[in-house]
């Protein structure tokens, strides 16, 4: 986030599918500010201090776009960056604004070094970059920059936060650089501010993410002392430092939500949203009690009284990552939905209005939400590390945390296709690459990503996880055993229509589709040169498989595939009317939704305003099969009347 020093009632938010929001009125009404943006996932936002107009937004893979007029419009500004750079910070000179700079990562890079990690300056105002700070950590590694700050006290001094090799200082303008660790022994740079106030050297702060938290500094980095007392093993995301009271600084961190001191580092405190990850902070430079936040699946929250009390500021905001809803068998007005990030919702409404129902549910990132086919009442959450859960909606008592058996002890991101077109991997790479949002020492429950019910005995289920394979369960979902492809992470399943060991695994390896007649005892592969996102059958035909691949809509039958059309798109969720199951619908990572009423015969597109959009689920209303709600990876839940 960034807000207009000139006007500190006009805010820019940048998100992570949606492109960037603008304020007007302090954050109360949010519009879209689009036009001309060529990429909406969005990693840094800038603002000239004297042209307040003139506005910066880095991209994820599209360099950096820039507007003159305050958001209205934008064009791409990345001349002379790297191919597809992945941009995590800008700063704008505060004394000489036509001088920027960018820090950059090559996105061929998302697993080992080298990285590609290049900062790059600009003295025309965006109009053409040139790198000055490459190869750190040498040529074999090339770590990139999370941060950067330029002194506004002597504007030749800029600082960088590198991702592994501590912080990095130029006292030319960028030009030449070199490394200022000196007291530093955790060099995992998230983020480095300085104060505006000179006293009698410059104060700076380094946030870190490993273990050590805050380093401080106050000769310009030239020596650092850790500012930690209380803090220490916080994962530090982003910081803002109060430029009307300089001792006043506020951390943004993964674990703890906002954490502030009010004495320069000596003394930390809880500021609020401790049950979110935290992005982005931004303080208002004349209002300082006045503070933004930026969460991961919550949205913007606003704080008016220094971080004591927060409330939500998401009005015009469209940015939900949805990754399930369901549908009421006995209420078609009653819908659930999970949000990653923000736990469950759920609608009484037809989805009109919404309202949280998280009691009891001990981690909001859910992957999922299943129903029981039993007992309709009775939904599970699929959660990134807090293991599965349960809540009867009808008994008010909230989620009850159930698996027993499920694997424990991971504590790794689980181990998508590297092209997975869901919020997930596309998030590690942009916040985290190679690093757990989890302490090292924590022990969790493994990622859940999938889960399926036998349809012909629903006592039988199967369960996908991140990185240990699959289990299954003889008794509706409340007991474990492991039922193989250990090591692997599985992201979708499917089980036949009358033969409950019959089941189908979708795995993060190309090409390769799991089968195992025999409910997890042995597997064997079904290979196809594509890789897999979501599987299905139908209760009506047996021995039938549909697929949808990163080359279109598959059947499989009788140990063969047949290709059911939309070749050219990559298809992320698919579902089956279940009166005419002739009626198929595939959603697509950037396509919107199709549909065909022949089987696959002919596709149409479900609806223009869907196009765009990564389809993460579809579920069809069971009592009216012409209602359709698609959950979507940035925008929320859409439902739609389909005409046949």
């Amino acid at each position: 986030m960034t807000i207009d020093p000139s006007n500190p009632q006009v805010v820019y938010a940048a998100s992570w599918g949606s492109g960037v929001f603008k304020s007007q009125d302090g954050g109360k009404n949010w519009q879209s500010a689009n036009l001309g943006l060529g990429n909406l996932y969005i990693d840094s936002l800038a603002i000239d201090p004297f042209q307040t107009a003139l506005i910066y937004a880095g991209t994820y893979k599209n360099q950096v776009y820039m507007s003159k007029d305050g958001g209205n419009t934008w064009t791409w500004s990345g001349v002379g960056m790297q191919d597809q750079a992945i941009v995590y910070a800008i700063a704008v000179d505060p004394v000489t604004s036509t001088i920027v700079y960018a820090a950059t990562r090559g996105v061929s890079n998302n697993g080992t070094p080298p990285w590609n990690g290049v900062v790059y300056k600009s003295g025309n105002a965006g109009q053409s970059w040139t790198p000055v700070l490459t190869n750190v950590g040498g040529s074999d590694v090339q770590d990139w920059v999370y941060s950067l700050a330029v002194s506004p006290i002597d504007h030749n001094n800029v600082y960088a936060a590198t991702h592994e090799h501590g912080p990095y200082h130029s006292s030319t303008y960028g030009d030449s650089w070199n490394s200022i660790h000196d007291g530093i022994n955790d060099d995992s740079g998230r983020a480095i501010v300085i104060s505006p106030e000179y006293r009698d050297g410059t104060t700076m702060y380094y946030g870190v993410w490993h273990f050590d938290s805050v380093y401080k500094s106050l000769d310009g980095g030239n020596d650092w002392f850790l500012a930690n007392r209380a803090i220490a093993y916080t994962k530090v995301y982003s910081m803002a430092i109060n430029p009307l009271q300089t001792d006043s600084v506020y951390l943004a961190t993964f674990g703890r939500g906002i954490m502030k001191t009010l004495d320069g580092g000596i003394s930390w405190q809880a500021a609020g949203l401790q049950d979110d990850l935290i992005y982005s902070l931004a303080i208002n430079p004349v209002s300082t009690s006045i503070l933004y936040a930026g969460t991961a699946g919550n949205g913007l929250q606003k704080s008016q009284d220094g971080g004591k009390s927060w409330l939500p500021a998401n009005t015009g905001v469209d940015n939900a990552m949805a990754t399930r809803v369901l549908v009421s068998p006995s209420d078609p007005k009653r819908l659930f939905a999970s949000i990653y990030g923000a736990g469950v919702y759920q609608s009484t409404d037809h989805g009109r209005t919404w309202s949280e129902m998280n009691a009891g549910l001990g981690d909001k990132f859910v992957h999922a939400l299943v129903q029981d086919p039993d007992q309709h009442g009775v939904i599970f959450a699929l959660t990134d590390t807090g293991g599965l859960f349960q809540n009867d909606v009808n008994s008010g008592n909230g989620w009850v945390s159930l698996g027993q058996g499920l694997p424990l002890t991971q504590t790794h991101p689980p181990d998508y296709p590297v092209d997975y077109p869901f919020a997930i991997r596309e998030m590690q790479e942009s916040v985290a690459t190679l690093e757990s949002i989890i302490p090292a020492n924590q022990t969790t429950s493994v990622n859940l990503l999938a889960m399926s019910y036998a349809l012909s005995n629903p006592q039988i289920a199967y369960m996908g996880t991140g990185g240990s394979g699959v289990y299954i369960s003889a008794d509706g979902g409340l007991s474990w055993l492991p039922a193989g492809l250990g090591g692997e992470s599985v992201h979708s399943l499917a089980v036949d229509a009358i033969n409950p060991n019959l089941v189908y695994a979708a795995t993060a390896t190309p090409g390769s589709l799991k089968i195992s007649l025999n409910g997890g005892n042995s597997w064997m592969d079904a290979s196809l040169p594509v890789t897999f996102y979501s599987l299905a059958t139908i209760p009506t035909m047996p021995g039938i498989l549909y697929a949808g691949t990163s080359s279109g809509f598959y059947l499989y039958q009788s140990g063969s595939w047949t290709q059911l059309g939309l070749a050219d798109q990559v298809v992320t969720a698919i579902a089956f009317d279940p009166l005419y199951p002739e009626r198929m619908y595939a959603g697509t990572s950037d396509g919107g939704a199709f549909y065909t009423s022949d089987a696959g015969l002919s596709w149409q597109t479900v609806n223009r305003n869907l196009i765009g959009l990564t389809i993460q689920s579809i579920q069809i209303d069971p009592t009216y099969p012409n209602w359709v709600y698609f959950s979507t990876k940035t925008h929320g839940i859409y439902v739609l009347t389909i005409g046949y």
